[in-house]
């Protein structure tokens, strides 16, 4: 078969995006709310909008249906239907986690909640089997999605609860301060990840990479935007947390989910075409 090309692995990385930030964004949210005590009604809404997520993944996943044509490799069929079977049970129950955060009990709707968040990271899992040994291996794959979960989903779940403060504008701003640092904490964990990832390529990938023909979106996305700018939204957001200032922290956290999504995209593409799990 022919090399991929990036045309080719966009709607496969797109979808694998989608994934993280409807996994990341329940966990963190999920914490959050534990943390915090933001409440059912904000568990809910984030909820039901990841359902929505799930909903447009699901589209993509089935007009993707041929991952391996994507990759221009061969995938074993049965770890791509644990990983299409898994995405549709997270969906099932995400809808369910939107249900009992408005009706159940405090109990039940946590047990719900932790359910959703252990089938959505085994997903996580089975994606990382089901496209690593294409790519890089699994043990890459999951190097690569795992930080893009806590980094996507902590912008994203931030970006939520900075709302929710128009809802509930007595809310402690501490779950906000919390969703800030989580951000802080995912995008030492994906320094950490890329450089791990560079270490360990082959040096053909690794020139590749830092000095080849992926370079410009390595340097100015995944390191730019998704490394450098991101951290520094996260620490003027953190500022404005401080001093209570939602409306101007809510906007930053806008630009926080922007600035992470064109960096996992890219990210996601490098890997699918190189390996390096950056």
């Amino acid at each position: 078969m022919p090399p991929a090309s990036l045309p080719d692995l966009a709607p496969l990385a797109g979808l694998l995006v989608i994934l993280e930030l409807a996994v990341g964004t329940v966990t963190v949210s999920a914490a959050l709310d534990q943390a915090g005590r933001v409440g059912r009604g904000f568990a809910g809404t984030t909820a039901a909008i990841c359902v929505l997520l799930m909903g447009a993944d699901l589209l993509l996943i089935s007009g993707a249906s041929d991952i391996g044509a994507l990759l221009h490799r061969t995938v074993d069929p049965e770890a791509t239907a644990t990983f299409v079977h898994g995405a549709v049970a997270f969906t099932a129950l995400l809808a369910a986690d939107v249900l009992f955060a408005a009706v159940g009990t405090e109990i039940a709707r946590r047990v719900v909640a932790l359910a959703t968040i252990g089938v959505g990271l085994a997903t996580v899992v089975a994606t990382a089997a089901a496209i690593g040994p294409a790519v890089g291996g699994t043990a890459a794959a999951a190097l690569e999605f795992f930080p893009a979960v806590l980094l996507g989903g902590g912008a994203l779940a931030g970006m939520l609860l900075g709302h929710w403060y128009l809802v509930t504008p007595s809310l402690s701003f501490r779950p906000l301060r919390l969703s800030i640092y989580t951000v802080f904490a995912a995008v030492a964990i994906d320094s950490a990840a890329i450089a791990i990832a560079l270490v360990t390529a082959a040096p053909a990938t690794r020139a590749r990479v830092l000095s080849g023909d992926q370079a410009p979106l390595f340097w100015l996305l995944v390191v730019g935007a998704g490394v450098l700018f991101t951290a520094a939204v996260s620490a003027l957001t953190l500022h404005f947390a401080r001093i209570r200032a939602n409306q101007p922290a809510t906007a930053m956290l806008y630009v926080l989910i922007i600035s992470v999504v064109m960096a996992l995209v890219p990210a996601h593409l490098i890997f699918l075409l190189t390996g390096a799990a950056v």
